[in-house]
C-alpha cells in the first residue's frame, strides 16, 4: 500500500490510537519507527490516553499544555 504524505496517526473519540496503514514508516513503532511515546507526545494526548498505552510517566510538557490550570 502506498504511503500518503499527509497521513498522520490520531486518537479516536473512544481514546484508541489509530495509525492508518498509509502512514509513513516513521509511525510504525512496532517496525523500527518512532517510539510510541514520541508519537503520543506529537499527538498531545491526554493523561488517560497516555496511561492506556505506556507505563512511562506523563510528560511535563503535555501536563502544562493539556492541564494549564493544575
Amino acid at each position: 500500500m502506498d504511503e500518503l504524505p499527509d497521513c498522520k496517526p490520531y486518537v479516536a473519540e473512544d481514546g484508541n490510537l489509530v495509525i492508518p496503514k498509509q502512514c509513513a514508516d516513521e509511525y510504525r513503532w512496532w517496525d523500527g519507527g518512532k517510539k510510541l511515546t514520541q508519537i503520543l507526545v506529537e499527538l498531545k494526548v491526554s493523561k488517560s490516553v497516555w496511561q492506556r498505552y505506556t507505563g512511562a510517566p506523563y510528560p511535563e510538557e503535555l501536563q502544562k499544555e493539556n492541564y494549564p490550570l493544575l
